[in-house]
């Protein structure tokens, strides 16, 4: 295996690790796949890299000043979601993916009776900006329906929230702009908890109540898909 190829996959396994979000076994699929057609891209050699690597990390979160910043992120987005704002946790690797899974939760929720004001979220490529020089994270959010008032309500309660958590944040009250976290010291280490899916569906399900207008009836199908 060349070294090159060797170089890529440590420089994407750093960052991952640093992210905090994958195991073991997630690291050694999403990684060799990214080498796929590399016809002796040597496997063992990566397992034993990422052994090594996360057991370091998971050594050195021990050290770590609690509540970290995820921890204060986690608690943020609770509360969000608490208050019908889906806040999803590195929600795809693009923004059309943060977009797209929220939509997703929220049209789920709704079909088991449960309205929803917004979402919120952060992708890949914002926490490549967190762990880096920058130190900052980029927060998207959106009103479940692209109304532009309730978008901006929608923004300013996750301002709020944040704020009280302890974060710095900046946004100049534009729909168009994202919200930043300013001066993020990212620490996390993998805990194979789910912070998305899972996490939304029973936080909305503990502290709110199906509204039985809201429930879809999945028997009545749409005219196009009867052909």
């Amino acid at each position: 295996m060349k070294q090159e190829i060797k170089d890529e996959a440590i420089e994407q396994l750093e960052k991952d690790i640093l992210f905090g979000f994958e195991n073991g076994d997630d690291l050694l699929e999403s990684i060799s796949e990214m080498f796929y057609d590399e016809s002796d891209f040597d496997e063992k050699w990566l397992k034993k890299e990422i052994d090594i690597r996360l057991k370091k990390h998971q050594t050195e979160s021990l050290k770590w000043e609690k509540p970290t910043d995820f921890d204060r992120l986690v608690k943020s987005f609770d509360e969000l979601n608490k208050n019908k704002i889906v806040s999803l946790h590195r929600s795809g690797y693009t923004k059309s993916d943060g977009e797209e899974d929220c939509s997703e939760i929220i049209t789920e929720l709704k079909e088991i009776g449960f309205s929803t004001k917004g979402y919120c979220y952060y992708h890949t490529q914002d926490l490549e900006r967190a762990i880096a020089e920058e130190k900052m994270l980029f927060i998207g959010f959106d009103s479940y329906n692209r109304d532009d008032e309730l978008a901006k309500e929608v923004a300013e309660k996750i301002v709020s929230v944040l704020t009280d958590n302890g974060f710095k944040t900046k946004w100049n009250g534009s729909i168009d702009t994202r919200i930043e976290i300013i001066n993020i010291n990212w620490k996390k280490t993998v805990d194979n908890i789910d912070y998305n899916y899972g996490r939304v569906f029973e936080i909305i399900e503990k502290y709110h109540k199906p509204e039985k207008d809201n429930i879809e009836d999945k028997s009545k199908k749409a005219f196009w898909k009867i052909w």
